[in-house]
């Protein structure tokens, strides 16, 4: 029996064996995928500049306390010209139209945003009106717009000189209109040019942004007065007309008219949201601000802010908006989600431009 025993045991181990060989063995598990890191969109803030013809001429506010941090006085200084958050802006200083006290001196300063301290001063001529300047070229030149002169000074941001000036630009008929405002824009040919309307002259204006050719000027309707203009990411003129009360869009290579519509009181300024979605009109002649859809053109909203609020500016989280009440020294935020005045900055003195940058 002890030898049947062992014969069976045998029997049964090199079955067992015979059985594993020919067995398929279990795949090998998988290893548990990673989970993604958590990633966290950097936190964009800002800061804002407020400017005044009374001391102190700058205030340094914090945009995301909406207290004021610091204050200055500009020296050698009569008074702002036309200064808002379409100013150009090089990463440290921005650049900005004052008067001088010499008879109707105008002078281009660049200010450091957070010393205050002008860092740089550039003579561009006598005008007896106004200066205006926006974004710069993308050669790194400045188009200044001199409203009385009918002039553009071309300035050499790299260099602070001016190198070139282009005389009697055209201002509507007979013109009898002005150089007001100034914007760059590059349209869909690849030209980059600069725009401004001319008021009186009931026109808008594209010249070459290298050569000072003039390009297209554009007839509105007589009494219009368009006094201001931003162009959008995509070229577009926006243009106030103070007379009419209304907005108008034009095409940048052919200034065709896109579309004319109502505004409130005396349209001056217009900026946009961060992605370009918005409008935002600021008036001299209501105290609103309206909010424009850029697609269909139609009006979503208007906010009250406070007396004549003709500087805006957006936070680049696109959820707070700016606006001067110019005779209430103050600045109104309001937010975007509802549209309703959320808190007031108070100023030293009333406000005449506002600019702001966003801080990475």
């Amino acid at each position: 029996m002890r030898t049947i025993r062992i014969v069976c045991l045998g029997v049964s181990l090199l079955a067992a064996l015979i059985l594993a060989a020919c067995s398929t063995p279990a795949p090998a598990s998988a290893p548990e995928p990673e989970a993604p890191a958590q990633t966290t969109a950097p936190i964009v803030t800002a800061k804002l500049l407020a400017f005044s013809n009374s001391k102190p001429h700058v205030t340094l506010i914090d945009a995301e306390t909406n207290s004021p941090i610091k204050t200055a006085d500009i020296p050698n200084f009569t008074k702002w010209t036309w200064n808002d958050d379409n100013n150009y802006f090089d990463g440290k200083n921005v650049w900005l139209g004052i008067k001088y006290p010499e008879a109707d001196d105008a002078q281009v300063i660049a200010l450091d945003v957070n010393t205050l301290e002008v860092t740089s001063r550039i003579p561009v001529g006598k005008e007896k009106k106004n200066i205006y300047i926006g974004k710069s070229a993308k050669s790194g030149a400045l188009h200044v717009g001199k409203q009385g002169s009918r002039e553009i000074v071309v300035i050499d941001t790299n260099k602070h000189v001016v190198v070139d000036t282009w005389t009697n630009m055209p201002a509507g008929a007979e013109n009898v209109g002005v150089v007001c405002d100034a914007d760059i824009a590059i349209g869909s040919d690849g030209i980059e040019r600069f725009f401004y309307p001319t008021q009186n002259g009931d026109s808008v204006v594209s010249v070459h942004a290298v050569t000072g050719e003039v390009l297209k000027e554009t007839k509105t309707p007589k009494g219009s007065k368009p006094l201001m203009h931003t162009n959008d990411a995509q070229g577009r003129m926006w243009v106030q007309e103070v007379g009419s009360h209304t907005n108008s869009v034009f095409d940048p290579v052919t200034l065709d008219l896109i579309k004319r519509f109502p505004a409130a009181q005396k349209p001056v300024v217009a900026t946009f949201s961060p992605d370009g979605k918005y409008a935002y009109i600021g008036h001299s002649g209501d105290p609103v601000v309206q909010v424009v859809d850029t697609t269909s053109f139609k009006e979503v909203t208007r906010v009250t802010v406070g007396n004549t609020p003709t500087k805006i500016a957006v936070h680049p989280n696109g959820r707070f908006v700016y606006a001067i009440a110019s005779k209430e020294a103050n600045i109104a935020v309001f937010e975007t989600e509802t549209w309703n005045v959320i808190g007031r900055i108070p100023l030293y003195n009333n406000p005449g431009g506002l600019f702001l940058w966003s801080e990475k």
